[in-house]
């Protein structure tokens, strides 16, 4: 009898689970791909995700539908984060990168009992990323304030490296909608007036080709960030960050605390001339979470009139910030590369690769 019982048990659970997979939308698959043009547009997926990607722009998010429309749902970061990394080449100094304030005005950053200061000057351009503050004593707390909110951070007197990350809200992270409609036999896909109506034409791509398959890895990898349950991410000397080091390409380092590639010697002469964008030597950041979350209570009297960067096109620029990261050698004679100062994407933890 209970053999019976427990037969019948699995077969409900696989009629469940047909239906379920029966009852899903045929209008994901059948409006899968990606629309618009190489440098703006928006990718939808058949498991009800979606890319919108444009000049540094890259938002994830699901979708679903509501009778003809299409309503889009952005993934939302936190308005602030911290990363941090025990470096041990730079003993009792500090080293701190600032990402996405260059976005925004009027962002501030209190460093343990120091002043309240704006990250950058009033009407900065000009940026020269990545922007990189060197201290000489380490800092106990940090409070991120967009005369808004403030966040405040305890650091660990171990840590000496830190990654500040200022996710600022705007239109993408707001939920927008979409139709579809033919024009001249071709799909359409027209967004909701926060993007000017814009109408984007399905691109006619092979899902076997190089394009789609790059797209479907940056999803992959997006994907499996969200699953991460170690919140860290992995970085060079340049705050550039890059994916989980493989245990069978990297070996970890405890006397640097660091991950150095296997054929680290064999890519120098290469790297030289690349040096942002060098993977060789990778440190570990981890994500820490805020102490206290409150509304912005500093008054314009206690704010600094100076900012930790100053940076300006034309006159004055002579004064502008400029990162000094990067180490000079006598054949180089071309310009470094451009950082970009987008967040850094957490990734899952290491499960083959020995660690600290």
């Amino acid at each position: 009898m209970k053999k019976i019982f427990l037969l019948c048990q699995l077969l409900l659970l696989a009629v469940f689970c047909f239906a379920q997979k029966t009852n899903k939308d045929l209008r994901y698959e059948a409006l899968s791909g990606c629309y618009g043009k190489s440098t703006e547009g928006i990718c939808l997926f058949d498991d009800g995700r979606f890319l919108l990607y444009g000049y540094a722009t890259a938002i994830f998010g699901s979708y679903g539908f509501e009778k003809d429309y299409l309503l889009f749902y952005p993934d939302k970061s936190e308005l602030f984060e911290i990363y941090a990394h025990q470096n041990k080449s730079i003993g009792a100094s500090v080293r701190i990168d600032f990402k996405g304030f260059d976005r925004a005005a009027e962002t501030l950053v209190q460093l343990g009992a120091d002043s309240i200061k704006n990250v950058f000057n009033k009407d900065a351009n000009c940026f020269d990323a990545p922007f990189v503050l060197t201290r000489k004593n380490k800092v106990s707390g940090i409070t991120l304030s967009n005369k808004n909110v403030s966040w405040t951070y305890q650091i660990d007197k171990s840590f000496n490296d830190l990654t500040l990350v200022y996710n600022a809200p705007g239109r993408y992270a707001e939920h927008f909608s979409g139709m579809i409609s033919i024009d001249e036999n071709e799909k359409l896909l027209r967004l909701s007036a926060s993007f000017g109506e814009k109408g984007f034409k399905k691109q006619k791509t092979d899902k076997n080709e190089g394009q789609w398959r790059d797209i479907m890895q940056l999803k992959n990898e997006y994907d499996l960030s969200k699953k991460n349950t170690g919140d860290f991410v992995f970085a060079n000397k340049h705050y550039h960050s890059f994916p989980s080091p493989a245990a069978a390409d990297y070996l970890y380092d405890k006397a640097s605390n660091q991950y150095i590639s296997k054929k680290a010697k064999e890519n120098e002469a290469y790297y030289r001339q690349n040096q942002y964008n060098d993977p060789r030597y990778l440190r570990k950041y981890v994500k820490l979470s805020p102490k206290t979350k409150g509304n912005f209570s500093g008054l314009k009297d206690s704010i600094s009139s100076s900012s930790i960067f100053y940076t300006v096109c034309g006159e004055g620029a002579e004064k502008s910030y400029h990162y000094q990261g990067y180490q000079k050698y006598k054949e180089d004679s071309r310009p470094a590369p451009i950082p970009t100062t987008m967040p850094p994407v957490p990734i899952p933890p290491i499960n083959k690769t020995s660690d600290k």
